[in-house]
């Protein structure tokens, strides 16, 4: 059975698989990260590969095609999350493709997108967060670097590439200038106790670093994305909690909602390009409200009552 490298090598002159490479030529001249172009590799390369089987050329491929790839993940087990991804990645493919007038054919425009079972992650509770907190206590220099890292991740409701990507200079004034997704750029205030938790790691940091280098530093020099994630990931174990940086920015998202916070400006806060990837924040509040309901209800006071006094 051939593997990767030599289906690549049998679909190389494919006209298909030739407008998938452009593509990605393309994904990475505009300046996408490394992180982001491998994962359009990972989802839409199998894609393209099921195509160049099926398909001659771009003008062949019909909603069928698409159907039958899609049927093909679910029945690998893959979830109802991976395979929406999928779908998406690989649309944004041949929505390229129609734009760039290499075809006209459209068997998207005929195959619905996979719905995807909603799945509620909870926030961190204050008492992890304090546990967190108490997990970065210490004078060491990694320990000031750690609390300074969490402060700043539920502060601002950071991505973590966007965290690593800062400089000394960056962390001076009251407000980053973030680059986020796709080179967009958006403002986010910075409290003054994360400043300060900031001063006094790179105070303490070793690699004193200076103003246009990195923020970030572990043992041996400036972190990397998978040193960063690796960080977060300790400070979580010793807090007893399995953490994972995007948690932080649920936190962050739902907190802040819980506060009082409109939509939209959480939306320029977060860096979210559609209204929707916010709104997914209010089904937590919801769960918020349920609960509420059922410790305040009237009804259920009165029957709680009842019940107390027939006992």
């Amino acid at each position: 059975m051939p593997n990767a490298s030599n289906r690549k090598a049998q679909n190389a002159s494919h006209p298909i698989y030739i407008a998938y490479e452009l593509w990605l030529q393309q994904v990475y001249a505009k300046g996408c990260s490394p992180k982001t172009l491998s994962t359009y590799r990972e989802l839409v390369e199998p894609f393209v590969l099921h195509l160049c089987r099926h398909a001659p050329d771009m003008d062949s491929v019909t909603p069928l095609h698409v159907m039958e790839y899609l049927r093909q993940r679910r029945a690998r087990g893959l979830s109802s999350h991976t395979v929406h991804s999928d779908y998406q990645k690989a649309r944004v493919f041949w929505n390229w493709c129609l734009r760039m007038e290499l075809t006209t054919n459209n068997p998207f425009a005929k195959v619905p997108t996979p719905k995807r079972e909603q799945v509620l992650k909870p926030a961190l509770t204050p008492e992890q967060v304090e546990a967190l907190l108490r997990a970065c206590e210490g004078k060491e220099w990694h320990r000031l670097r750690d609390r300074a890292l969490i402060l700043l991740l539920l502060d601002t409701g950071l991505r973590i590439h966007e965290a690593l990507n800062l400089r000394v200079c960056d962390v001076i004034q009251e407000t980053l200038l973030v680059k986020g997704k796709g080179g967009k750029h958006r403002l986010v205030p910075l409290s003054a106790e994360v400043r300060l938790a900031l001063q006094r790691y790179l105070k303490a940091c070793p690699f004193k670093p200076k103003s246009e280098q990195p923020l970030w530093y572990g043992e041996y020099g400036a972190l990397t994305l998978e040193g960063i994630e690796v960080v977060v990931r300790k400070i979580g174990k010793r807090a007893g909690l399995r953490l994972g940086a995007h948690q932080l920015r649920r936190t962050f998202a739902t907190w802040s909602l819980r506060s009082g916070i409109d939509l939209h400006r959480l939306q320029m806060l977060m860096g979210h390009s559609d209204l929707r990837t916010t709104q997914q924040y209010l089904a937590l509040l919801e769960e918020d409200l349920k609960q509420a309901h059922e410790q305040h209800s009237p009804l259920n006071l009165l029957r709680t009552g009842r019940r107390s006094q027939t006992g």
